[in-house]
């Protein structure tokens, strides 16, 4: 279905533009694929239309319909005729959120790659996508072919987020981030002197996945309020193609596999995983988990008294994770050793190395700069709530106005 849109400007003149959805047709998603890099071609590492379309083709829950488009129509009042140039884009993202641990998850739309071409700004064309797709998220549950959406949530920069506000009642949440400087000669020194116990390789695919998804429901959607709840078909086509080989594990060998555990003694456990990535002056961690499973232990040594275990430390393994990742990233270590590289981290996180780091002995515990560490929270992300219920708290209940607030947090692995 297409809606036409007359805009008249300033000097009186009119154009005519066409609001639709993509049409499920590769040359149609191609064409906006185009659009979308053309418009961002100004960053200083430009996404190029592959990313649009990957991000797209991976996404289990994609719609080509929800997709929606403006064209550009000058000579044209046919609304009929739609292969016309596109000239700005809101894309709907079909996503489960969790809610904490004391809530069951909820289904959200999410708003992303918001774009304009420069040529058609400031005619009030992304004010009508906006509109457009609120209108849509609010009626799903009237729809056959969407879940009932009950909030929608996107991310803005501080310059856009009024238009939100304004257009869609978008308010902000705060997620907790710290900026903690690491210590470069300690970490990576640490290279080739790991636990016998356990080793770290690639994440694959799809063998790891019953796993990481377990683990990922334990340690971020049953903890946070926001997290993107995960199936295995995301974890397999999404979250392998987004982090590629940056995306290491931390596993117990064959060897050291406990008995409790749900895997065979051939297999490997998995009790740790990491994603990060360059962004300016920092590098930024796009994935973490632990098994913080109360059972969840690793087989240290034997001596007379039989195998001893130790608890799976948060500090522990972000150690040996970041060093894998910081070597892979070309990182080396320094002849000075005050110089640091700095790793943007969710606070919960580093609260959480911070208190397992002080059952630990040197040199665990050195690698990263206490005193140097800065608050440098995220007020990007913004929801609205369509459907307001006293039996089930929305995401402002639980993040600010409770009495044990939920930590919000998305990862950047899911950010849209």
């Amino acid at each position: 279905m297409t809606a036409e849109h007359v805009v008249t400007l300033h000097d009186g003149s009119t154009h005519h533009y066409h609001l639709r959805g993509l049409h499920d047709e590769d040359d149609d998603i191609a064409k906006w694929t185009k659009f979308c890099a053309s418009v961002f071609s100004y960053k200083p590492n430009p996404p190029p239309p592959s990313y649009f379309g990957r991000h797209f083709y991976n996404d289990p829950r994609r719609s080509a319909n929800l997709v929606r488009v403006i064209t550009y129509h000058p000579n044209n009042k046919d609304s009929s005729k739609e292969g016309n140039e596109i000239v700005s884009s809101v894309r709907i993202f079909l996503r489960t959120i969790s809610m904490g641990p004391s809530h069951p998850p909820v289904e959200s739309g999410g708003i992303g790659e918001v774009c304009t071409s420069p040529n058609h700004q400031r005619r009030g064309l992304s004010k009508l996508l906006l509109q457009d797709v609120l209108k849509i998220m609010k009626g799903s549950s009237s729809r056959a072919d969407l879940e009932a959406m009950t909030c929608s949530s996107l991310h803005a920069s501080p310059a856009f987020q009024p238009v939100y506000s304004k257009v869609g009642g978008y308010k902000s949440v705060i997620s907790q981030w710290s900026l903690v400087p690491i210590r470069l000669q300690y970490l990576l020194s640490l290279r080739g002197a790991g636990d016998q116990s356990v080793f770290l390789r690639h994440a694959q695919f799809p063998k790891d996945t019953p796993q990481l998804m377990k683990l990922h429901q334990i340690y971020s959607e049953q903890r946070f309020a926001g997290c993107i709840v995960r199936s295995e078909t995301y974890w397999n086509d999404y979250v392998s193609a987004e982090l590629g080989d940056t995306l290491w594990v931390m596993t117990t060998t064959a060897s050291s596999s406990h008995e409790d555990d749900s895997n065979t003694d051939s297999e490997e456990r998995i009790i740790g995983w990491i994603s990060i990535r360059k962004r300016g002056d920092r590098y930024q961690l796009r994935e973490f988990g632990v098994d913080i499973r109360a059972d969840g232990r690793i087989k240290e040594s034997r001596d007379a008294e039989g195998t001893k275990t130790k608890p799976i430390n948060v500090a522990y393994v972000m150690k040996a994770l970041l060093c894998k990742a910081l070597s892979q990233a070309g990182e080396t270590a320094r002849c000075d050793e005050r110089e640091t590289v700095l790793l943007h981290l969710p606070t919960l996180v580093w609260n959480e190395i911070k208190r397992d780091a002080a059952i630990l002995d040197s040199p665990h515990s050195i690698y990263f700069d206490v005193e140097g560490v800065q608050v440098d929270d995220d007020d990007g992300w913004m929801y609205t709530v369509f459907d307001e219920r006293k039996d089930h708290p929305n995401v402002f209940d639980l993040t600010t106005t409770s009495e044990d607030p939920v930590p919000h947090l998305v990862w950047p692995t899911d950010s849209f």
